[in-house]
């Protein structure tokens, strides 16, 4: 049942080009980009945060619930390196969460690694491994090159959650 994150990407890349077809615009297929995971809440052997960004489906970083986690932080985030400034138009993420409706993921971005952080975008995400969840983003968000997924805590010590692929959609550098 785990897709591949290459065909997660592939998947986003098919929508947004049909979205193109059906417009009469034709824009520039968009370049999609794997972020580098830097800085992340937790950090457990074997589900190390670079799992999320991995390319690998089959991979993931996980944040267990339980009595011991609700004590380390109620409050989960990934801080993400695109390499280069770039305007997102789009976040697929591919993961699950232990909720009923998916995980409450708030897209921040700021010009530092260490913030202050700017909400870009609240996803309703991680629902299953089957596809992706395709976020839009705002049109008129400016390039950045650090974003952050914050995910509170949701009600109950039991929440946890498990990301197997993050991708953003970028405009092309016109060059």
């Amino acid at each position: 049942l785990l897709a591949c994150a290459t065909a997660a990407c592939h998947a986003s890349r098919l929508f947004a080009r049909g979205a193109a077809q059906r417009s009469q615009e034709q824009p520039a297929e968009p370049a999609f980009v794997r972020p580098a995971v830097i800085s992340a809440s937790h950090n457990l052997t074997g589900y190390a945060p670079e799992r999320a960004a991995d390319g690998d489906a089959s991979t993931y970083w996980l944040v267990p619930g339980g009595e011991r986690m609700e004590r380390m932080s109620h409050d989960k985030w990934l801080v993400l390196d695109l390499g280069r400034a770039a305007a997102p138009r789009a976040l697929s993420l591919l993961g699950t969460a232990s909720t009923v409706g998916g995980a409450r993921v708030t897209l921040q971005r700021a010009a530092s690694p260490r913030g202050p952080w700017r909400t870009v975008a609240h996803v309703r995400g991680l629902r299953g491994l089957r596809a992706p969840t395709r976020q839009p983003l705002p049109a008129d968000l400016s390039p950045s090159r650090y974003f952050r997924l914050y995910m509170r805590r949701e009600g109950h010590a039991s929440f946890r959650h498990a990301i197997h692929d993050v991708c953003f959609e970028c405009e092309e550098d016109a060059a």
